[in-house]
């Protein structure tokens, strides 16, 4: 802890620094493998900084934890208020209003829990979501002053390696930390030795930090989704169950089912389904108990529908084939504002 404290310490002295020559402040990265702590020490940054009288960014590209809102997202979101302790970023992005918090994060929807499972769909997203992070602290002095605290998914194969290569591109990072890895730090420091303006460090792993299995992670998700409808223990929510008309919307998904990764095509063998293809989806029993994501797009276009940032998400109880009806369960009640809806690879039972 005394470390951590010292890293916020001379992040603090960095801000002031970049203020005087009217800069952006720090850029953190942090990186690391699953379970060394990289959120919990993203709260601690953060939370100093607030202290501090600062407003900075967090940047969440964790898709398997789901730090702010549902699983699977890449979020961005400016921190004005204390972190609390027990529900963390807030849980759940609908309760946020209602508490009179102004954290609300821009959110794109990748579907998947795991990075590597459609690197190209997830590094355009990322590339994205650093745009308009940039237009924030452009427009924004407390924002370009505080900087951001950027958390990463616990990738640290080949895959992993691209990934944070290509974060630290897209968000102009100049300051990656290594937590709990020393070849990691190691690769890191040989990787970036050269570039000037990026310094690279290492920290301890918090002891405090337990190893999760993949089933705690999976209920995990699963507590989030739920929190997403229900709200909080704190704050509880009543979300409204609506049939909706099937030729309402338009359920579209990225690929063909699961796209093995490019690396095990054989050699000299394309792709033959993009990345990032878009196929529309004709409802059936198949999206039962899924978990979808209302675009803001205007038109369903490629573009549009990867591209543009998530207003919310429904989740589909009951689908009727027969009288093309389908059964969803919403946030609050009323008509969807957006007939464009993107479907991943969530899947939830409603208990």
């Amino acid at each position: 802890m005394t470390s951590y404290l010292n890293m916020h310490l001379a992040l603090e002295q960095f801000r002031e620094e970049t203020k005087a020559r009217d800069e952006p402040g720090p850029k953190v990265l942090i990186v690391g493998p699953e379970d060394v702590g990289k959120t919990s020490l993203s709260k601690i940054l953060l939370s100093y900084a607030l202290r501090q009288g600062r407003q900075p960014i967090f940047v969440d590209l964790d898709v398997n934890e789901g730090s702010v809102t549902m699983p699977g997202t890449l979020t961005a979101t400016p921190i004005n208020q204390i972190i609390d302790v027990e529900e963390g970023f807030g849980s759940s992005t609908t309760t946020l209003p209602f508490l009179g918090s102004s954290m609300i994060p821009i959110t794109y929807y990748y579907g998947y829990s795991d990075p590597g499972e459609n690197v190209k769909l997830y590094k355009m997203l990322t590339a994205k979501l650093a745009n308009t992070v940039k237009l924030r602290i452009t427009n924004d002095k407390d924002a370009k002053t505080s900087g951001m605290v950027i958390d990463t998914s616990g990738l640290i194969d080949n895959t992993g390696y691209e990934i944070i290569q290509h974060c630290v591109d897209c968000f102009e990072v100049n300051i990656i930390i290594v937590l709990g890895h020393e070849r990691l730090y190691s690769d890191m420091t040989k990787l970036y030795k050269e570039r000037p303006g990026i310094s690279v460090l290492k920290l301890a792993k918090s002891g405090g930090v337990v190893d999760r299995d993949k089933t705690f992670r999976r209920q995990t998700q699963m507590r989030k989704i739920r929190e997403y409808f229900y709200g909080l223990p704190k704050f509880e929510l009543s979300p409204c169950s609506t049939l909706i008309n099937l030729n309402e919307v338009s359920i579209y998904r990225v690929g063909v089912g699961s796209l093995a990764p490019s690396s095990a095509l054989p050699i000299g063998i394309d792709r033959k389904v993009s990345e990032t293809q878009l196929v529309k989806v004709e409802p059936d029993d198949s999206i039962r108990h899924s978990i979808l994501a209302l675009t803001s797009a205007n038109s369903p276009d490629e573009q549009s529908l990867l591209e543009t940032s998530i207003i919310g998400f429904i989740y589909v109880s009951e689908v009727d084939i027969v009288k093309q009806k389908m059964t969803i369960l919403a946030p609050c009640p009323g008509r969807l504002p957006k007939q464009y809806l993107m479907m991943g690879s969530y899947k939830w039972m409603e208990t």
